[in-house]
């Protein structure tokens, strides 16, 4: 196990609208170019403002311009030669030239000229391993697309977020260049067989029930192996609650009380708060950014003082796969 301390980490699925699959319709219709745009400048001026840093897992194709998909459309293609079911949407709203939540290059120049955030990969079109049955080869493909995406727009990913969080072909991963993972909360999804809409609804309900625990504790460190190369599967964390629908019931004092209780556990004990959400959540959530900035406001608290280290993903990779490590302000600028 490494020797880490208290750790406070975020990660962002950043996808527009190539991956809310059971979002209402006029919850969909609020994903636009112009509310992406205010909700990526809204997430980089509250974590300046409290001085944090964060990963932004990006979708490969939500980062191109609309040249650029056109430019590249054999990336659309799957390697038996036809687009998937989300990809055909998109490539009928791009020759309708209606692209707006489908591509911003904009929200991802918002987080890069912040200069301080770690650029992830969410996958090229956020094709989950179980819903679509991806095989090996497709899931190599979409790595393969997101390390172009990242060499056209000057970036290496260096941890990858699951879309959907359906983890699996892990082996993979470093040949692709790829540190860490975010690991899935629970049993990997692979394991399941459940069609999508169940399983949505399942891991609503789930993680509706997390958010009532006020007993949550942070989680343990990974542990990795000794011997050859690895790829760290970063602790899951837990969902900012998205308020809406029953979500929005869930009283904010109560959801604040919960990350503060975990973020003051890592601090005095050790382990890890790993904080996920989307930046569209922020769009549609009532009072999601109130709600959030309160505990970024505590969690700075913490690590101003030096209890607690903020790490992006990719610097907790690397942390992890070093022999030990100390509480050290140092170790807060890797």
């Amino acid at each position: 196990m490494t020797a880490l301390p208290g750790v406070f980490t975020m990660s962002f699925d950043c996808e527009g609208l190539w991956g809310p699959s059971s979002l209402t319709p006029s919850l969909r219709q609020q994903i636009t170019q112009e509310n992406l745009i205010a909700a990526y400048r809204g997430l980089r001026d509250v974590l300046d403002q409290h001085e944090l840093r964060a990963t932004f897992a990006f979708v490969g194709a939500f980062v191109l311009s609309p040249e650029e998909a056109r430019q590249q459309s054999e990336w659309f293609e799957s390697i038996s030669g036809q687009p998937w079911p989300r990809t055909r949407e998109f490539l009928d709203a791009l020759a309708q030239g209606q692209t707006s939540g489908w591509l911003s290059p904009e929200c991802f120049e918002i987080i890069r000229s912040a200069g301080v955030h770690e650029l992830g990969t969410h996958g090229f079109q956020h094709i989950a391993l179980q819903d679509h049955a991806l095989t090996r080869a497709d899931f190599e493909r979409e790595l393969s697309l997101a390390t172009k995406v990242g060499r056209l727009k000057n970036f290496t990913p260096r941890t990858l977020v699951f879309p959907r969080n359906q983890v699996g072909f892990v082996e993979t991963l470093a040949p692709a260049g790829i540190n860490g993972y975010r690991e899935y909360l629970g049993q990997r999804r692979l394991n399941l067989v459940l069609p999508e809409s169940l399983q949505a609804r399942w891991d609503s309900l789930a993680a509706l029930g997390r958010e009532v625990k006020l007993w949550q504790k942070p989680q343990p460190h990974s542990s990795v192996l000794a011997n050859g190369p690895s790829t760290i599967a970063i602790p899951s964390g837990y969902f900012l609650n998205w308020r809406v629908g029953l979500r929005r019931r869930i009283p904010t004092k109560l959801s604040i009380a919960r990350w503060s209780r975990m973020l003051a556990h890592a601090a005095r004990h050790g382990g890890m708060v790993h904080l996920w959400s989307h930046p569209h959540n922020f769009i549609t959530g009532t009072r999601q950014s109130e709600f959030f900035g309160e505990i970024l406001r505590q969690a700075a608290t913490w690590v101003r003082r030096g209890d607690l280290l903020n790490l992006t993903q990719e610097e907790y990779s690397r942390c992890c796969a070093k022999p030990t490590m100390s509480k050290s302000p140092a170790l807060n600028a890797a």
